[in-house]
């Protein structure tokens, strides 16, 4: 049997769990929700189940069940204390249950953490081999505001919090203060964007295009891309040197084709491409964790 493990109304686990379904695939869901007013036991050592007593019934994880996971911590929504205390010790036992898991899990929490740190993950990028634009991470005004000011510059979410991008200017930071920062910047770079999404060896890829700075923020046109065979190559080859699985790549394609990598999400919310897609990458997916190799 499958399991899906996450929130209730997470938009991207309800797709994952919609389609695995339409594939007939037997499928069990630990909603968080309702086991953090439970009963659970998260026994170490990657030999014993996980144990779950929630809603009137039980529930049982074996280490080597396949599992697809979107462990979200709700903690910092919640106004009782002894609450929040549930929500961080559900997620962290089932964060370290799932790393010693046996079986094949999607993903293992403590990888790819990097990407909660947007300077360590964009110096992993570049070590991977990927083409990253010149970035600065600074809470000094003056430094903020001469990177701007030498060419065009967005800003980005310096920690693995979804934010939007926007463009900035060496005005942007007049009277800065450094209380506020830091603040992450990063060359502009004109041109299409590229997601990819790669599941084990299948690369799913789709090209969009936008006059927006964050094409999430406005209309856009999306089609089918099928990515250079070196790139599909490297982004599986990084993806599995990460120790994950499933992994949302973006990359801006400039005017000269070159590709500039801008992320790997470990945790990729997946739903609006594969509906574009026609289920392709819940059908890979959903492959992979089935095949249990």
């Amino acid at each position: 049997m499958l399991m899906a493990i996450g929130i209730d109304n997470d938009p991207t686990l309800e797709h994952f769990v919609r389609a695995a379904s339409a594939d007939g695939v037997e499928l069990d869901f630990l909603n968080l929700r309702a086991a953090v007013d439970g009963d659970w036991r998260l026994p170490l050592g990657g030999k014993e189940d996980a144990t779950f007593a929630l809603d009137g019934r039980d529930f049982v994880l074996q280490p080597d069940d396949a599992i697809y996971c979107r462990l979200i911590d709700l903690s910092a929504q919640q106004v009782d204390r002894a609450t929040r205390r549930r929500w961080r010790a559900l997620i962290s036992g089932l964060a370290a249950w799932l790393e010693q898991a046996t079986g094949t899990v999607v993903n293992r929490p403590g990888h790819a953490a990097d990407n909660g740190a947007k300077p360590l993950h964009e110096a992993w990028l570049r070590n991977a081999g990927f083409n990253v634009a010149p970035t600065l991470t600074s809470s000094n005004g003056v430094a903020l505001a001469d990177f701007a000011g030498s060419g065009p510059t967005v800003a980005k979410s310096v920690a693995g919090i979804r934010a939007d991008t926007r463009l900035v200017t060496r005005q942007s930071f007049v009277d800065f203060a450094p209380a506020s920062g830091p603040v992450h910047l990063q060359r502009r770079i004109e041109g299409c964007d590229v997601r990819l999404h790669v599941i084990d060896d299948d690369v799913h890829g789709e090209l969009i295009e936008s006059d927006a700075v964050d094409y999430r923020t406005a209309a856009a046109r999306f089609a089918p891309f099928e990515p250079p065979a070196a790139l599909a190559a490297l982004v599986v080859k990084a993806t599995r040197s990460a120790g994950l699985l499933f992994a949302g790549w973006d990359f801006k394609l400039d005017r000269e084709g070159r590709f500039w990598c801008l992320e790997a999400n470990p945790m990729p919310g997946y739903d609006g491409y594969d509906t574009r897609a026609d289920g392709a990458i819940s059908r890979s997916l959903v492959a992979r964790l089935t095949s249990r190799r």
